[in-house]
């Protein structure tokens, strides 16, 4: 097929295949340099547009409660809207367990703890509990034996689904298993009590509002929006982002899904809460998830010499020639 000007196409920058056996944290000396160089005035801020989500999110979910508590709006229609809230809410409480909240200004380290617990507790996951699972999933990504997002990599769309809607058990599971009460991670008994006390927290009220006859609402509004949000985060953020859920190059065991157009690119990265870009995330924890798509345009160039898995969606630019990957030939979708 042809490659005319406004042709809609996926192209595909890099092929997708686990080929390298490198471990995850083998040294890239000259890339990492230059990255780091590129990306460093896109870190260590105060995030002031992720507080400002996180009070939005706080907001919102407490008015869709409070109406469908009331009856101002069936309950379907509240878990509906508390399931998107809860999908939103995940990402100021990503951020704040890799203190992009605070950035490198110590005087707001109280205010990311606060954004982590109150979007946390929102998510009826625990703050910390959380960090060191998704910390986890970051030193050993695509590691089937210790990587807790390694549970959705499966092929059967069925048992994805499956999988997806049991991510929050399986969390449980692997907190007990890798990370409560061992001995090698220092402080953990005391936290482990920390972070049971705060489960039995959520979970009381959860109970005693049940058993003052709020029991509909509870599940409605809260537990049903608590499984399906986080549900639809671990496919969006963890499934689609790191397929083949085999390569294990930090450079390549992450991909990029890069939306192109003026009106069409800022849409799909909100819906997406911009781990569209997850590379970078996985590359850069510090950079806040809004900034990622200009880090993303500035590092673009270390990613494509290093074989970056990047798809492109959208209208191939005036100047294809000048792209770094306009030599290589697209897939047409259409």
């Amino acid at each position: 097929m042809g490659t005319e000007e406004g042709l809609w196409i996926m192209s595909f920058v890099a092929a997708v295949s686990p080929d390298i056996e490198k471990p995850r944290d083998a040294p890239n000396a000259p890339a990492d340099r230059q990255a780091l160089t590129l990306v460093k005035p896109y870190q260590g801020m105060v995030a002031w547009p992720t507080v400002l989500l996180a009070l939005g999110i706080v907001v919102s979910f407490a008015l869709v409660t409070a109406l469908g508590a009331m009856q101002l709006i069936p309950l379907w229609l509240g878990l509906v809207l508390n399931t998107l809230i809860l999908y939103a809410d995940q990402t100021p409480l990503h951020e704040a367990c890799h203190g992009n909240i605070a950035g490198k200004d110590s005087r707001f380290l109280w205010l990311n703890h606060l954004v982590g617990y109150v979007c946390g507790t929102l998510l009826l996951h625990e703050y910390k509990a959380f960090r060191f699972m998704h910390l986890a999933h970051h030193r050993d990504t695509n590691n089937p034996e210790i990587d807790p997002d390694h549970w959705v990599s499966v092929k059967n769309p069925f048992l994805v689904l499956f999988r997806c809607l049991t991510i929050v058990f399986w969390y449980h599971q692997y907190f007990w298993k890798h990370i409560a009460f061992h001995a090698h991670i220092p402080g953990m008994r005391p936290l482990t009590l920390h972070i049971v006390a705060m489960h039995a927290l959520y979970y009381g009220v959860a109970l005693a509002l049940s058993v003052y006859g709020y029991w509909r609402e509870v599940l409605m509004l809260w537990i049903f929006p608590h499984l399906l949000a986080s549900a639809l985060i671990i496919y969006f953020f963890a499934y689609l982002t790191h397929q083949p859920h085999e390569v294990h190059e930090r450079y390549r065991d992450t991909n990029v899904f890069w939306v192109k157009g003026k009106i069409l690119e800022p849409i799909v990265n909100w819906l997406y809460m911009f781990q569209n870009f997850h590379l970078i995330h996985h590359l850069f924890p510090r950079v806040p998830f809004y900034l990622y798509p200009k880090a993303f345009r500035s590092l673009k160039p270390v990613l494509d010499r290093e074989r970056a898995h990047i798809y492109e969606f959208g209208h191939e630019p005036t100047a294809s020639s000048s792209h770094p990957g306009a030599n290589r030939d697209p897939i047409h979708t259409s």
